[in-house]
């Protein structure tokens, strides 16, 4: 009897896949992945009414290379290499793509919660605006790094894989994005201390 894994890819049996095995693998990591890599996409700065052609071209791109998946990382490893690699082509296809975010996207969903009253939910939604704000202003690849290492809590050996360059390069994207995130936020608090004053 033949057993699929579609969380690894992987698959024990004799022979080679089916047609019909592909099939059930891709379909369960569609189901499974699809709103991790909905996420990412937007982390990596996508535009709200872009990021339904990126996820689906990222996906297209999975089921084309699933037989070339080497068990090596973390499925969420590889979709997220695939899925940047489709954003940076994008985005340099794309004439309708800018800097910045909709102002109807939000990096993460603020929760909903009876224990919050209306001024905490509207102060944590300013500062996923103003977080935002700050991420589009580091180029892609500073971005991508932040996002893995920051929000995914990925070690920068891993990073460095996933996005197919050297450890000590992962590693100085990481300081600048940092250093660029600490600087804005820096310069955010001093500007609203001074409109408090």
């Amino acid at each position: 009897m033949r057993v699929l894994s579609p969380a690894s890819l992987e698959y024990d049996g004799p022979g080679e896949r089916t047609h019909e095995d592909r099939a059930a693998v891709f379909v369960e990591l569609y189901r499974t992945q699809f709103e991790y890599v909905w996420q990412s996409a937007h982390r990596l700065g996508v535009r709200a009414e872009e990021v339904d052609d990126v996820v689906q071209e990222t996906f297209l791109t999975v089921h084309r290379l699933m037989n070339e998946y080497e068990h090596r990382g973390s499925i969420r490893g590889w979709l997220f290499s695939i899925l940047y690699r489709v954003t940076q082509r994008h985005k340099r296809s794309s004439r309708r793509w800018t800097s910045g975010w909709d102002s109807e996207a939000s990096f993460e969903t603020v929760p909903e919660s009876s224990a919050h009253g209306p001024d905490r939910i509207a102060e944590a939604e300013q500062d996923a605006r103003r977080l935002e704000a700050i991420l589009d202003k580091l180029n892609p690849e500073q971005r991508a790094v932040l996002v893995l290492t920051e929000i995914e809590e990925r070690p920068v050996t891993e990073v460095a894989e996933i996005l197919g360059i050297n450890i000590y390069t992962a590693r100085s994207r990481l300081r600048l994005a940092r250093e660029h995130v600490a600087t804005s936020l820096e310069r955010q608090t001093a500007r609203d201390r001074w409109r408090l004053k």
